[in-house]
C-alpha cells in the first residue's frame, strides 16, 4: 500500500493479520504510533517497510513479537528516543534502515549480536558516542552509513570486513590517525567516506590494496604529508575529494592508471559495477531501498549524487590544501573527469597543453 495519500493512524486491526509476512506503508502521510498490537500479534512478520511517513514516538516498546524481522525500515519519519533494545530479539534481522529521523542515545554494543546484519543506515540522527567494537563481529556487513551523527573517538580497526562495501561516516567527530586507526584490505570496499571529522595523520599505504575503490573522500579533515603513489594502484577509481587538509608535496603524475582515464581497460564496464541497490534474496517480496549519496562540492556547491546518477559523477578535488610544483601533464589525459579542482595550493607553471 505504498505510495498513496492514506493519512491519520496506523490502524491497529493490522494486527489481526496474525500470518502477515510482509507489510509496506511508506510514501504516505501517516501520523501517530507504531501500534502497539501490530507489533505484539503480527508474529511471522518478516519486512515492515514504514518509510516517508510523519511517525513519531519511541520506535518499538518492550512489548514485541516480531521475531522473524528480516528487513527493517523506518527511515524518513519523526522517531525519536533511543534505538530499542527489543530489536535484540530480532536474531536474523539483515536490513535495518533508521536514517533521517530524531534518534539519540549511542549506538548499541548488542548490535554485535546480530550476526546476519547486512544493511546499517541510520545517517541523519542525532546518535553519539563511540563507534561500539561489538560492530566487528557483523560479519556479513555490506554497506554502514552513520553519517551525519555525533560519533567521536577513534575509527574501528575492524572494517575490513569481509563483505564490506560501503563506509559512510563523515559529519561526524571522529579522531585518530588513519594508519593506527583503520587498516582496511579488502577486495569489495566501494566508497570510502571519512570527509568532515577531525582525522590526522598520512594516507597510509593500504589504500592501494582496495582494488575496487571507486568513491574516495576524505575532504574537511586534518590529514597531512604528501599524497601517495599508492592511489595510482586503484583502478576503479572514479572519484576522489581529499580538499580541505594539510597535504604538501607533488600531484602523483600517475594517475591516468585509475578509471579516471578513458585508456584504462578496467573502465569499460564500470557504470554498472556499483551496487547501489543488493537485492536480498530472503522471501521474495523483500528489496533493498536505501540510495547510499556520496556528496561532492563544485564551485562552492556541495551536491549529492546517489542511485544511478552516482555512476555517471567522477572527478578530483585536491583543493585547499599546501600542493607545490607542476599539474603534471598526464592529468590532461583523465578524459573520463566531470569536475577538477585544483584551487588554493602553492602550484606554479603553466598550464599543460594536453588539458
Amino acid at each position: 500500500m505504498s505510495g498513496n495519500d492514506f493519512n491519520g493512524n496506523i490502524p491497529s486491526s493490522l494486527g489481526n493479520m496474525s500470518s502477515l509476512l510482509s507489510l509496506d506503508i511508506s510514501n504516505n502521510n501517516l501520523s501517530g504510533e507504531i501500534p502497539e498490537q501490530l507489533v505484539i500479534s503480527c508474529f511471522f512478520l518478516r519486512e515492515l517497510i514504514l518509510s516517508n511517513n510523519n511517525l513519531q514516538g519511541q520506535i518499538f516498546s518492550n512489548n514485541f513479537g516480531l521475531t522473524e524481522l528480516q528487513s527493517l525500515q523506518l527511515d524518513d519519519n519523526h522517531f525519536r528516543g533511543k534505538i530499542p533494545e527489543s530489536l535484540l530479539n530480532c536474531s536474523i534481522l539483515q536490513v535495518l534502515h533508521l536514517y533521517d529521523n530524531n534518534l539519540s542515545g549511542k549506538i548499541p554494543r548488542w548490535f554485535g549480536n546480530l550476526s546476519y546484519l547486512v544493511d546499517i543506515v541510520m545517517f541523519n540522527n542525532q546518535l553519539e558516542g563511540l563507534l561500539p567494537k561489538e560492530l566487528c563481529q557483523c560479519q556479513n556487513l555490506e554497506i554502514l552509513d552513520l553519517s551525519e551523527n555525533n560519533i567521536f573517538g577513534s575509527l574501528l580497526p575492524c572494517l575490513s570486513l569481509s563483505n564490506i562495501r560501503q563506509v559512510h561516516l563523515s559529519r561526524n567527530r571522529l579522531r585518530g590517525q588513519l594508519k593506527d586507526a583503520l587498516y582496511i584490505n579488502s577486495t569489495t570496499l566501494e566508497v570510502l567516506d571519512l570527509s568532515y571529522n577531525h582525522l590526522e595523520g598520512k594516507i597510509p599505504n593500504w589504500i592501494g590494496k582496495l582494488s575496487s575503490l571507486s568513491y574516495l573522500t576524505l575532504s574537511n579533515n586534518n590529514l597531512e604529508g604528501e599524497l601517495p603513489t599508492q592511489l595510482c594502484n586503484l583502478g576503479k577509481l572514479r572519484l576522489i575529494d581529499l580538499s580541505q587538509n594539510n597535504f604538501y608535496g607533488k600531484i602523483p603524475s600517475c594517475l591516468n592508471f585509475t578509471a579516471l582515464y578513458k585508456g584504462n581497460e578496467n573502465d569499460e564496464s564500470l557504470i554498472y559495477e556499483l551496487p547501489l541497490f543488493v537485492v536480498v534474496e530472503v522471501i521474495e517480496v523483500m528489496t533493498r531501498g536505501a540510495e547510499e549519496s556520496i556528496q561532492f562540492t563544485t564551485k562552492t556547491i556541495s551536491y549529492s549524487y546517489k542511485a544511478k546518477m552516482l555512476t555517471f559523477m567522477s572527478g578530483i578535488d585536491l583543493s585547499c590544501n599546501k600542493l607545490f610544483g607542476e599539474i603534471p601533464h598526464q592529468i590532461g589525459n583523465l578524459t573520463r573527469i566531470h569536475t577538477l579542482n585544483l584551487s588554493h595550493n602553492n602550484l606554479t607553471g603553466s598550464i599543460p597543453k594536453t588539458f
